[in-house]
């Protein structure tokens, strides 16, 4: 231990410096889950997408670009794959018949389901093999990452 991290002044102690330890071992720990839990084609902005409008119910394309971040020509892409897979359905809006909604089919909902099945199995995994100090942390430091998640 350096006399830098005895005193607390090492990489990881200012704000800024955890901000950026936390967002990439977020990150990292977001691909992994992909990796190991992904369907065939499923990309991880189809599986956003998918999500956001599960949870969202039935969005115009507008809408959910909003949700996602992106424009509505990369998300009307997103969404005509997902459609080309049968994962959402187009229907008419209600509100402006020129326009329609996209909502998670069944056959969506499932794919979605298991592969947050997937995904969970594989975290539960890798925390199995934590040491039991290193798994209570990562309990202990729950609430707090829920808090920051949640924080607008």
């Amino acid at each position: 231990m350096t006399a830098a991290t005895e005193t607390g002044t090492a990489a990881g102690s200012t704000s800024n410096e955890v901000a950026d330890r936390l967002r990439l071992a977020m990150r990292r720990l977001a691909r992994r889950l992909v990796r190991t839990s992904s369907d065939a084609g499923m990309t991880p902005s189809r599986l956003t997408a998918l999500g956001a409008l599960e949870a969202a119910g039935p969005l115009r394309i507008g809408g959910l670009a909003d949700i996602l971040g992106t424009s509505a020509p990369t998300t009307s892409r997103l969404v005509e794959g997902l459609h080309e897979r049968g994962l959402v359905a187009r229907t008419p809006d209600p509100d402006d018949h020129r326009a329609t909604r996209v909502a998670v089919t069944a056959k969506g909902a499932e794919l979605l389901h298991a592969q947050r099945g997937r995904a969970i199995d594989a975290l539960a995994r890798r925390i199995d093999d934590l040491p039991p100090d290193r798994r209570a942390a990562l309990v202990a430091a729950l609430p707090v990452l829920e808090q920051i998640a949640h924080a607008d």
